[in-house]
């Protein structure tokens, strides 16, 4: 309400406009007009006030518990009404309490950039725990190589594929980066690929910080590990690859190069030591190499038992795994 003079009357006449208050974007408080009444001398301030409430109830797709006993405030509410409704000024379908009820209308909802984020987010804390920035921040690694290779790793294990197919599963599906905070726009194919080269060269120390948190993290004591090896073959030809090489593959494909992929786990399952050897290496030659580097790799300060299979555990070999203070568990070449 206003007060505006009359030229005519030289009287003050009081002149009312129906406001909303309401919320903007940017939060601040502000107020739009939904009706011009004017001047309206005829009305009390109390028969007003009773207006604005019942007007209030209305607009809630509400009413009073009483009925109005004034019916001049009962005829100005319902003129008033029919104007709001005449004009669009009021959502006459929320006057459906069961439609008032509803906090989420799914039917209006629209997705203009859903991503998953729970498999990313649980993945991450396992790295936190793990350590894994502080392991990259002693290789002298910056906060956005590391940022880069927390992305590389969480996608890896939500979605494993290709760098390429990576690269698009990130900037169309995934919310890892809001996760990591390393830029969305920065991620390309070709990104992932030299960054897992950067990863392999900090292999041994990687893994080294692993087996040794894994262990405190789970009071583990490394009494007894496992010792295996396998191999994979290539499609292509590799013709510049130092580690592929003809062999003898598991698969049968004696037309295809492969590598020997070796790897030490703990008898709960986590990695202690692993290692790539050309195609063509027999088993039982890479004992030297894997019982040196899980001599560093273990954080245990007890002997430890070394579970080998019957083509690792030729007589050369068990000498060594006790040289290096080893006892193992084989299977025995000889047939009793």
């Amino acid at each position: 309400m206003t007060l505006r003079l009359n030229s005519v009357t030289k009287i003050f006449d009081r002149y009312f406009r129906l406001m909303e208050s309401y919320r903007d974007a940017d939060g601040h408080c502000t107020q739009k007009t939904l009706l011009t009444i004017g001047v309206w001398n005829d009305a009390s301030i109390e028969q007003i006030n009773k207006i604005s409430s019942h007007l209030n109830l209305l607009e809630k797709g509400s009413k009073s518990l009483f009925d109005e006993a004034d019916n001049y405030v009962k005829q100005q509410v319902d003129i008033i009404w029919q104007q709001l409704v005449s004009k669009g000024k009021v959502d006459t379908s929320l006057q459906d309490p069961i439609k008032r009820k509803k906090l989420i209308y799914e039917d209006s909802l629209v997705h203009k950039d859903a991503r998953e984020i729970g498999a990313e987010w649980l993945c991450y804390q396992a790295l936190e725990q793990l350590d894994l920035k502080q392991c990259l921040s002693r290789l002298e690694w910056s906060e956005d190589k590391i940022k880069l290779t927390q992305t590389q790793i969480i996608s890896r294990a939500v979605y494993p594929a290709s760098e390429l197919e990576t690269s698009r599963w990130i900037k169309e599906n995934s919310a890892v980066c809001a996760i990591t905070q390393y830029p969305i726009e920065s991620i390309n194919k070709d990104k992932l690929y030299r960054n897992a080269l950067s990863l392999y060269e900090a292999k041994e120390e990687i893994e080294k910080h692993l087996s040794k948190k894994t262990n405190e993290l789970f009071d583990l004591q490394d009494k007894i590990v496992l010792y295996d090896l396998t191999n994979t073959y290539f499609e292509g030809r590799k013709t510049n690859s130092k580690l592929a090489k003809f062999g003898k593959s598991k698969e049968q494909r004696k037309d295809a190069k492969l590598v020997v992929l070796a790897l030490v786990v703990n008898i709960e399952g986590f990695i202690k030591y692993s290692n790539i050897f050309e195609g063509n290496t027999a088993d039982n030659t890479t004992i030297p190499n894997i019982i040196n580097n899980l001599r560093r790799q273990t954080s245990t300060h007890q002997r430890a038992i070394v579970v080998i299979d019957a083509g690792i555990a030729t007589k050369e070999n068990l000498e060594i795994i006790k040289a290096n203070g080893y006892d193992y568990v084989d299977v025995n070449r000889v047939q009793l």
